[in-house]
């Protein structure tokens, strides 16, 4: 088997640091899952210091990848790796910060589960459709599969519904004064997080497609809606 260039090797690097952010981010909103489900205000709590991971591995992504641009000068193929695994990096992080947000206010509003249990199951609902929008899109980033890329943002639909939903609901019960306006705001925020989460899942996606077919699809599933 012939050795690997140096190039070839530092890509590879940068490759694994990519996968690496992609399953510490996975590994965050599945604790955020279980958190939610279980009312387990002690794991929510874990996800906002392991936010800090994620945000030194997006760093070493970065620095091996402006490396690699500096001594390297890759075209074609290569740099649109490069200048996509820049961007899906950023975007990981963002989700990352998404998620540790999404937890500490749970933790602000404990009392959520007992005051609107259908508020409480809402943002369950959504953080279990927006990790399926999320895992979608890092599967095809790791198989580079612009097929499966492309099926995504289809599924931000869901998560935009519920999004709806957690308006119209907060409205409905603060007005009623069956809910409490701190709480109702608490509640509004963690579903604009989580479809944030699906948003930026989907260009993540949209990277996916530039990153092996050299085309831009970003913005078309919103121009197809209008």
């Amino acid at each position: 088997m012939p050795q690997k260039s140096a190039g070839e090797r530092e890509l590879q690097a940068i490759s694994g640091k990519l996968e690496e952010l992609m399953q510490t981010v996975m590994q965050q909103f599945v604790g955020l899952k279980r958190g939610l489900d279980g009312a387990d205000f002690t794991l929510l709590s874990s996800i906002i210091e392991g936010d800090e991971k994620v945000d030194a591995i997006e760093i070493d992504l970065d620095d091996l990848s402006m490396l690699f641009v500096a001594n390297r000068a890759p075209m074609g193929a290569s740099l649109r790796f490069m200048f996509g695994a820049i961007d899906v990096a950023a975007a990981l992080e963002r989700i990352g910060d998404c998620i540790e947000y999404v937890a500490r206010h749970l933790i602000e509003s404990k009392d959520l589960r007992e005051d609107c249990p259908d508020g409480w199951h809402l943002l369950q609902d959504m953080t279990t459709k927006s990790f399926s929008v999320y895992e979608r899109a890092i599967t095809a980033v790791s198989n580079r599969d612009p097929k499966l890329a492309k099926s995504v943002p289809a599924m931000d639909d869901a998560v935009n519904a519920l999004q709806d939903r957690a308006y119209k609901m907060v409205i409905d019960r603060v007005r009623a004064g069956t809910l409490d306006v701190e709480m109702g705001i608490h509640m509004i925020l963690m579903a604009n997080k989580l479809e944030s989460i699906a948003d930026i899942a989907c260009h993540v996606a949209q990277t996916v497609v530039y990153i092996v077919e050299d085309e831009r699809i970003r913005h078309r599933h919103d121009i197809e809606r209008q």
